[in-house]
């Protein structure tokens, strides 16, 4: 079956001769789209029975296409809803000062929280080490993901001292706010003591929670919070889309 063209250039791109595959072709043709702004980040793109009728292709064929398209980082396909072009990255700026909701709105975009789940529990090794507990001590973790606008950039493991924070699930999941949170409890100003970085392919369900492939890697950030006095108030490990996020390390 002769495949469809929109123009002369992609009757030269797509003709069925000796060459990449077809579903190869139709990545290079909306990928150079994609490159050059026809579809602008944050949108939706064309139906599957729409590329489908463009290209004259099978839904097979075209599914080959857009994983291909989102292994290369530029769509990200979200199920039942569609395939959608990657915003433009978040500069993530990374210093003792770091605040998530402040590094967003520098940027026009709009922070926002999503507690998936907490618990009590006694803390591994080295979490307890990272806040200074004694054995026995308790600490709340929460499960958390964290968005730009409607675009999740990452997900993390927050966890507290218990003790100092009692009922934090309920004030964090209200206020939606690190600083907020801490101000309820009367700690004024936190400061960031370490951070460290890394980078590692995502397990199946990081990627499916961060709605990108598992071909490409993810940033891994752990970080100590500490109050004015020097104490550490929480201790947290963040899986950031890399795809995303850019970190910026201030001095």
């Amino acid at each position: 079956m002769p495949l469809k063209y929109r123009n002369t250039d992609e009757r030269r791109l797509l003709g069925r001769k000796p060459g990449p595959a077809v579903w190869k072709q139709i990545e290079d043709v909306l990928s150079n789209e994609l490159i050059a702004g026809v579809y602008p980040p944050g949108s939706k793109l064309p139906t599957e029975p729409e590329l489908m009728a463009r290209f004259s292709v099978g839904r097979h064929t075209l599914r080959q296409t857009m994983a291909g398209l989102e292994a290369r980082g530029l769509v990200r396909i979200e199920q039942g809803r569609g395939t959608f072009v990657h915003d433009e990255i978040v500069h993530y700026r990374i210093s003792s000062r770091t605040r998530f909701s402040q590094n967003l709105m520098d940027q026009n975009r709009d922070p926002a929280y999503q507690v998936v789940g907490s618990q009590e529990l006694l803390p591994l090794d080295p979490v307890r080490t990272a806040l200074n507990l004694s054995d026995g001590a308790l600490v709340t973790h929460i499960e958390v993901n964290s968005f730009a606008g409607k675009v999740i950039i990452a997900t993390g493991d927050v966890y507290f001292p218990a003790k100092r924070f009692p009922d934090i699930t309920r004030v964090y999941t209200e206020l939606s706010s690190t600083t907020k949170t801490y101000q309820y409890y009367g700690i004024e100003d936190y400061r960031r003591r370490t951070t460290r970085i890394s980078s590692r392919p995502p397990t199946e369900d990081e990627a499916r929670k961060l709605f990108q492939p598992m071909s490409r890697p993810i940033l891994i950030t752990r970080k100590i919070d500490v109050d004015p006095d020097g104490v550490p108030i929480s201790y947290s490990e963040t899986r950031w889309c890399a795809d995303r996020v850019e970190l910026t390390v201030e001095y």
